[in-house]
Formats: C-alpha cells, structure tokens, sequence
C-alpha cells in the first residue's frame, strides 16, 4: 500500500472519494486505505473479496473493513509486533486525524455543489452565473488541498510502514531460530518448505534425521549433557551441509535437511556420510568429560514427487525415518 509518489497518490485518492461517496462508505481510516488500494487496481485479490462483500452486503461493515485492512493492507508481522503495534496505533490516530480534516472539507464542498445547483436554476443573470463559478472554483480548491495534505499523510505512512518492516524483518528472524543450535526452527523450516516446494520438479529432497536412543543418554548422563549432544549434533550436520542445503532442527534431537536441485540417489549418499560420520564421533560431555557411548541417528529421506504438497513430502520422510527406527536405527531409509 502507498506505494505512489504525490500525483499517483492524489489521482487515486480522486479516483476512490467518489466510489466511497456513491457506495455511502463512511470514511474511517480502514476504508480509506482499502479504496484507495481497490482503486489502484494492484490487488485483484482484494478487489474480487471487496466486490463480493458489496454484493453480499450491499456495503462494507465496519468489521469487515478492519479484517480486510489487516489481511491486504499491513505485513503480516504487524498483527502480533508489540512496540511496532504502539507505533502503528499512533500512526492509525494520525491518519483517522488526517480523515477526519478531509471528511469535512468534502462535506462542506458536497454542500457547496448541492446549493450551487439549486441556485443555478433560478439564475438570471450573467454576474449570478459568475459568482456561483468562482463559489465553485474555491470549493473545489479546498476540497483539492485536503486531497494532497491528506495524500501527503498516506506518503509519510509510507516512510513509517517502511522502516517498521525493516525492524520487523529482524524480529521474524529471530521467530525463525533455535536458541538452542541457533538453527532454524520449525517455523523457519516450514517456511523454507513452502518456498521451495512450488519452484521444485522432483529435484528437492527432505533428510528427518533423529538421535538415537537421546532418551537414554539423558537417563545415563544427564539432561545438560543430552542438550550438549544436541549441540554437538548441529554443528556436525552443519559443518556437513552441501550449498544448496538449509537445515533446520524441529524438537528434541531431530533435525531437517534440505537439499534442492539434488536427486534421491545423491541425497541418499549425503545421509549415509552423515550417518557414518555421526557414528564415529568420539563426543566428551566437557563438564565431566565423561566420554559418551556411541551416538547414532537414523535417517528418513523422501524426494519430492511430481504435485506432491510440502505436507506429503514430511510425512513421507517420516515414515522412513520411522522405518529406519524399526530396523535397528544407525541406518537411512528411502523409497526404493
């Protein structure tokens, strides 16, 4: 939204005013940023729900306008942001200011032609006609100056929104990482997931690779020295992470390999490095050294299959990685 300069900005404004005052949609903040978007015409999506609720309702409801604002019109990370939601209340309070100014100019400039208009049709001479002009000429000169201040408004939301997101963007990452491995987390996961799903041709391949037996170390050693293992297990995987790979770990000692543009044998070979890799680590708890038993994982992998969607795709790593689980762990397990 507001991504026009002060002459777009003031011709879609002139553009929405009319279809709001011929629709009778009140003017709220929430319903000025949605026309104004509806008639730029950058959203179909937006348009076609807007259209529907009009021929539904016959209007927008105030709660449908507040929803459709929140869903279109603002990032999605402002819905749970907290500092940046002060900001952006503040910045709502400023824009419903700036409407408010704009309202009355229009209304004053409404009434102006209505009287205009009935006065037209007793005019009889020529110096009535000219004074109703020049009445109508300073009208439209205020009501085209509350336009551009409040165009202006939009432009320095803009400004705001801006860096908001800037901040905002920071802020996901950090929703995105484990604190424990400084992996990506789940969320991270699933997001990568769903990026790469819809550009992949059976090119893109899931590793679910889990600790074994990290129930019983916790027993035997102690839960900080499983969280050490865990740890220990990340940078390992990651240090054998190929370029086109993103990792991220899930929950316990399960982790999630990416790997795009690499085929089922290829990344069948990567797990079993990784496997053999694990297995021969000599890994001392460093607040006892003690050194631990052997510590292995199991391994699911799973190659995407022609429309298969990213929730197929983990299932089916699951599945093999539950398999490999059942067959004595230490060992991969794929679709032959």
């Amino acid at each position: 939204m507001f991504q026009h300069n002060v002459k777009q900005a003031n011709q879609l404004m002139r553009s929405a005013i009319p279809l709001m005052v011929k629709l009778e949609i009140p003017p709220t903040p929430y319903n000025y940023g949605i026309w104004y978007e509806y008639a730029s015409n950058r959203n179909p999506q937006l348009n076609q729900v807007v259209d529907r609720t009009l021929r539904r309702f016959g209007g927008l409801p105030a709660f449908v306008s507040q929803e459709l604002f929140n869903e279109f019109l603002l990032p999605e990370e402002f819905q749970n942001a907290h500092r940046q939601g002060f900001v952006l209340k503040d910045l709502t309070t400023n824009l419903e200011t700036n409407t408010t100014k704009i309202s009355g100019e229009l209304e004053k400039f409404s009434d102006t032609l209505r009287s205009t208009k009935m006065a037209l049709k007793n005019a009889k001479e020529i110096g009535q006609v000219e004074r109703l002009a020049l009445l109508l000429e300073q009208g439209a000169f205020k009501a085209n100056q509350a336009v551009e201040v409040f165009s202006d408004a939009l432009l320095s939301a803009q400004e705001e929104i801006a860096t908001l997101r800037s901040e905002l963007l920071d802020v996901k990452k950090n929703t995105e990482l484990d604190p424990m491995t400084l992996l990506a987390n789940e969320k991270g996961f699933e997001r990568s997931l769903f990026t790469l799903v819809p550009y992949a041709e059976d090119d893109l391949t899931l590793l679910l690779i889990d600790i074994d037996n990290l129930g019983e170390i916790n027993q035997e050693y102690g839960t900080k020295a499983g969280t050490s293992l865990i740890r220990y297990i990340a940078k390992l995987l990651l240090s054998l992470l190929p370029e086109n790979g993103f990792i991220a770990r899930l929950d316990g000692g399960r982790f999630a390999i990416l790997v795009s543009e690499t085929e089922l044998s290829v990344a069948s070979q990567l797990a079993e490095s990784i496997c053999n890799e694990v297995s021969i680590q000599k890994i001392r708890y460093k607040n006892t050294k003690v050194l631990l038993r052997q510590v292995t994982v199991s391994i699911g992998v799973a190659t995407l299959f022609g429309d298969e969607s990213p929730s197929e795709l983990v299932q089916r790593s699951q599945h093999y990685l539950l398999y490999a689980k059942r067959s004595g762990k230490n060992r991969i397990a794929h679709h032959e």
